[in-house]
């Protein structure tokens, strides 16, 4: 298949812009890209456009290393408490032998803005090594399946995109709740509700230009109001990648946690470090690689008819 496996998801933060924030929590709410103040909200999401779990809001100046915090979907993974008895598989080469490895647990595509969990794994910043970097372009190629539920999201529903303009933020909380289960009810109609077969993967004709604003879509008294000299810019789609974050280079931890691990015979995801457990899945990502077993999936959604 793509080579991923026991991944079930791709995690990423939003922003949503909410104009009726009160005046003592002004400053809080402001970051992202935007000047304008915020409620972020973490979201996980398949490679079907599913979104399988989201955070409620938080203030827009929490970055994703704070929001992965709030977000009980993520701490029970990490904890064990559900999916503990996924299995997979994953190649390994001992001796010149490539042998099968069985892993217990699931884990996640995210960037490097989050924390270091095994299971939430983020590509590579600083590497040498073809295979990781092959590996790496891969990763976030795949990672633009949150970004691409983002984008739907904001394309059928305006409010996520041009802003909400209510009091509370229990209010911003519901609407965006409602747009997300919405969002899952109506990918049937978008045909995105059928498993992938490894070899297509459907597409929504909600992405791309769909998905953009137009400056008709705010009242021109509005615009004039909020900007003067310039039409205010909503996208605020993604928190997009954080520099924060550093390479780990402790070398000898995970040769250390190698020898451990290797007489284990299933080894429990959620147990294991960060960059212990992305060497492995950089080597089975390698082997698939060299035999010439690696799926991309293609793009094959089925046309609205609302659009026509």
């Amino acid at each position: 298949m793509a080579g991923m496996s026991g991944c079930v998801a791709s995690v990423d933060a939003t922003h949503i812009v909410h104009e009726k924030c009160t005046y003592r929590l002004n400053r809080l709410h402001k970051g992202g890209k935007s000047k304008q103040t915020t409620q972020t909200f973490n979201l996980s999401a398949n490679h079907r456009r599913c979104i399988l779990a989201t955070t409620k809001g938080h203030p827009g100046s929490y970055n994703d290393k704070t929001l992965v915090l709030f977000d009980l979907f993520l701490s029970d993974v990490k904890h064990g408490r559900i999916f503990e008895d996924n299995g997979f598989e994953l190649l390994e080469e001992r001796h010149g032998n490539v042998i099968r490895v069985k892993y217990r647990g699931v884990w996640f595509i995210v960037d490097n803005g989050y924390l270091s969990w095994a299971i939430t794994v983020p590509p590579f910043i600083h590497t040498q090594s073809q295979k990781e970097i092959r590996w790496s372009e891969w990763l976030e190629s795949m990672r633009k399946d949150v970004e691409c539920t983002f984008g739907i999201l904001k394309g059928r529903w305006r409010i996520l995109k041009s802003g909400i303009r209510l009091h509370g933020t229990d209010t911003v909380d519901c609407i965006w709740l409602t747009c997300c289960a919405l969002h899952n009810m109506l990918l049937e109609v978008d045909g995105l509700d059928q498993p992938w077969d490894g070899v297509i993967a459907p597409t929504s004709t909600w992405e791309g230009e769909l998905g953009d604003l137009n400056t008709e879509d705010v009242p021109l008294a509005l615009r004039r109001l909020l900007s003067p000299a310039v039409v205010r810019n909503y996208d605020t789609s993604s928190m997009g990648l954080a520099t924060c974050s550093q390479e780990d280079s402790a070398l000898e931890n995970i040769i250390n946690e190698t020898n451990e691990q290797l007489d284990t015979p299933v080894r429990q995801v959620h147990l294991l470090s960060m960059p212990f457990f992305r060497s492995r899945l950089v080597d089975h990502f390698d082997i698939l690689w060299r035999r010439g077993q690696l799926v991309w999936p293609r793009s094959c959604g089925r046309q609205s008819s609302t659009l026509a």
